[in-house]
């Protein structure tokens, strides 16, 4: 069984790069599934995320043992804020606010693809 150093993906200085390496790769698979990510992701890519989030495989102990998170905890976690963003569960005074920052980035990241020189471009 692995020692686990933190209760977060918050990073320490103490923290060997190894680990830290496999907590940004949580990090962006749960901003991929949440869609907080500030760029767009591909429909294949986005049904890969869901399906790592959906069914616990060992890959995923395994990638959280490597970033030094308990994955039983990681999953309840994950699960709770799927079940909340799909309306069947309400959230606490806590997720509520982490939500509200998760549409915060949403807003923010069409916004500023509205207005990019890319997205003006008609051809």
């Amino acid at each position: 069984m692995a020692n686990y150093l933190s209760k977060t993906l918050v990073e320490t200085h103490d923290c060997p790069p190894e680990q830290k390496l496999w907590r940004a790769v949580l990090n962006q698979a749960l901003m991929d599934a949440f869609e907080v990510n500030t760029i767009w992701i591909c429909d294949y890519e986005k049904k890969d995320v869901d399906n790592f989030f959906r069914t616990r495989t060992q890959e995923f102990d395994e990638i959280c043992d490597q970033a030094g998170i308990d994955p039983t905890r990681l999953w309840r976690k994950v699960q709770r804020l799927k079940g909340i963003k799909a309306g069947f569960i309400m959230p606490y005074e806590k997720e509520k606010r982490t939500l509200s920052m998760f549409e915060r980035f949403k807003r923010k990241r069409a916004n500023y693809s509205t207005l990019h020189w890319r997205n003006s471009y008609v051809g």
